[in-house]
This record gives C-alpha cells, structure tokens and sequence, in this order.
C-alpha cells in the first residue's frame, strides 16, 4: 500500500505544480490541469518513478520486481517523450489545417487536443519530482 499511496502523492503533486506554473503564466486557475496529460512536470513520469523509487527502497534495487518497474518506467517516459508528443505534433498540424479550412468555409470542424506528451525537460522535472516523492514519503 505504501508504493500505492506514494505514487498517488507524487502524481498529485506534480498536477498541482501545473496548476499552479498555470496560474503564474496566466493568471486564472484552470481546473481541467486537475486531470490534464501534458505539461510540467510529467505526472506520468512522476507517478511510476515514485513507485519504482519506493519498490527500490523496500525490496531493494536488485530485486526483480524493481527491475520490472525500472523497465515500465522507463517505457513510460519514452512514450511521454516521442509517441505521445509525436502525436501531439500531428494534432498541432491538424488543428492548423482545420484552421485554414474554416477560414476557407470549406470544411467546418473541432480542433483536437494538442498538448498529449511531455519535452525531455518536463520529463526530467518528473523524473526528480518522483525520485524526490519516493525518496521522502514514509
């Protein structure tokens, strides 16, 4: 329960950091960062870095469930980093084209979510948030 309770802290933490980099930025609070992917720091990262830190310190590094954890962290952060930012790249440029339509009346569609991964920057910053959390807690 503690590794649990450890990563639940570490991705909360790390939205609330959003919301609250959000509002020095722009001076409103946005509640849908509550629950929003993207931005800084990486929850995702935080969250299973924090877990994978306190398996290390309960089980110990050389255990095989820390090194299944190790690996699904690193996964994670990869996929913060090129897939889904990748993918938040293709909405960017989709949400352009619409743009362009629309300005045109030629096609009239919604945007879609553009902000789905994390700069290495971001991640790092969840790496030392999850690393910290799990360092800390208990």
């Amino acid at each position: 329960m503690k590794i649990l309770i450890t990563a639940a802290v570490a991705w909360f933490i790390a939205q609330a950091l959003k919301m609250i980099l959000s509002f020095i930025e722009n001076k409103k609070i946005d509640w849908e960062l509550v629950t929003a992917s993207g931005g800084m720091p990486s929850s995702h990262t935080s969250f299973v870095v924090s877990a994978t830190t306190m398996i290390g310190r309960m089980e110990g590094v050389e255990s095989s469930i820390f090194a299944v954890s190790a690996v699904l962290a690193i996964v994670v952060m990869y996929d913060a980093m090129h897939v889904r930012r990748a993918v938040g790249n293709i909405g960017q440029t989709l949400n352009q084209m619409i743009d362009s339509f629309n300005k045109t009346g030629k096609l009239d569609i919604e945007n879609v979510k553009e902000i789905l991964g994390h700069s290495p920057l971001q991640v790092a910053a969840g790496f030392v948030l999850g690393v910290s959390v799990g360092m800390l807690m208990f």
